[in-house]
């Protein structure tokens, strides 16, 4: 189980990933601090969990979309990114494996998902 989750979805308006986050699960609460930044409350198997999302997390074509929980359904970041993909329908980039504190994994790996393909590549 990852303490949290993380994906990065290319060009796909807030309001589609709050629509995604409304059709898979309860919304408690939705907010926007910020112009660039929306944060949602979603209920999942009886626990809470504070979603933020991020429009130009990664350049200005990426949205960041970050599950802080450990209590997510998803058992890993890529089984949300394919989640994610099936509904979005736009391309979903995340970490290769699950960040880990010394691991020796190379930080510019990334795991992609779009309509062409889905597998590891360097981000930089």
């Amino acid at each position: 189980m990852q303490a949290d989750i993380e994906i990065y979805v290319l060009s796909c308006p807030t309001e589609k990933i709050i629509s995604w986050l409304e059709n898979t699960f309860t919304l408690v609460r939705k907010s926007s601090p910020s112009p660039l930044c929306s944060k949602v409350i979603i209920a999942s198997n009886d626990n809470e969990i504070e979603v933020t999302i991020l429009e130009q997390a990664a350049g200005k074509r990426f949205t960041s979309i970050w599950f802080d929980s450990d209590k997510t359904p998803w058992d890993d970041d890529i089984a949300c990114a394919r989640q994610a993909f099936e509904y979005l329908n736009c391309e979903v980039r995340c970490n290769f494996q699950g960040w880990e504190e010394e691991s020796n994994q190379d930080p510019d790996q990334w795991w992609r998902i779009n309509s062409h393909e889905e597998g590891p590549f360097i981000w930089n």
